[in-house]
């Protein structure tokens, strides 16, 4: 094999490597052991029920009824999540209100300094109702960004490309509001003990960093589709009345009515033996 060939081979290799990891956030090498101790026990961690709802109403695609919940967890400056923001693009248009996609913001300021910044602009602009296209263009424009000095100003001009108010934007950026909105989703993140991202749940279960693609999330969902249609078919039809109910009623009349004839039949022997005693 050719130098140059190898060389291509292993950058190739690293960038496989990037994109299964994703962006890790701050962990330690004790939560590291412990998250692998965990992930053994249990390859498929679910969802903790009791976490903080996050931001309300959330930044969500679909249909709020729908019975498969989508919900990402993602950083704006995270090259893999530009990369995962694709591939969600093209599963919602697929699924549509089918299922119900809800992006939340986990911004990690450790590693990423202007991830925060990037989350609350996302939020003003879903205050002007245009969320998903500022979404986009922070992920389409990342590498602009991602290390400028002043980012809040090419924001602003993203808020412009998309047809905000940019007045009333940039006062946004800076309203506690904002800020709330984007805590509230963090705050939920780290109840579902969220570390790093791409972090994506599919009615309260993990997908797998491996199985962060298209052909790997359709079959996911298709899977919770068919669950969801089996649980509908297995339940009787609403107002109709279950056969064992009527079952239960006939045998609790004809035991009833056994119990009376034998109780009446036994009064004249017990008679005859009163009788007899005299």
């Amino acid at each position: 094999m050719k130098p140059t060939t190898k060389l291509l081979t292993f950058f190739a290799f690293l960038g496989l490597i990037a994109f299964t990891a994703g962006c890790p956030g701050n962990t330690t090498k004790t939560n590291t052991t412990a998250n692998a101790a965990r992930n053994t026990a249990n390859p498929i961690p679910t969802a903790n029920p009791n976490a903080p709802a996050g931001a309300q109403p959330p930044n969500m695609r679909g249909a709020a009824t729908a019975a498969v919940t989508v919900e990402e967890f993602a950083d704006f400056q995270c090259p893999t999540c530009a990369t995962v923001h694709e591939m969600m693009k093209n599963v919602t248009g697929v699924y549509g209100s089918r299922i119900k996609f809800i992006y939340r913001n986990f911004p990690l300021t450790q590693i990423h300094k202007n991830a925060y910044d990037a989350a609350l602009a996302a939020e003003a602009a879903g205050l002007q109702g245009r969320f998903w296209e500022m979404q986009n263009q922070l992920f389409t424009n990342q590498q602009a960004w991602s290390n400028s000095s002043d980012a809040r100003t090419l924001f602003t001009g993203y808020a412009e490309k998309v047809g905000l108010d940019t007045e009333k934007f940039q006062s946004d950026l800076v309203a506690l509001p904002t800020k709330q909105r984007v805590d509230s989703d963090i705050e939920r993140g780290r109840a579902l003990n969220v570390s790093g991202t791409p972090t994506i749940y599919i009615n309260g279960r993990t997908v797998p960093p491996a199985q962060m693609n298209v052909d790997s999330l359709r079959s996911l969902i298709d899977a919770e589709l068919q669950n969801v249609a089996l649980k509908n078919q297995s339940q009787p039809p609403a107002g109709s009345t279950a056969p064992s109910a009527t079952a239960n009623t006939s045998a609790t009349a004809n035991t009833s009515a056994t119990a009376n004839t034998s109780a009446a039949n036994s009064t004249p022997t017990n008679t005859s033996a009163a009788n007899g005693a005299k």
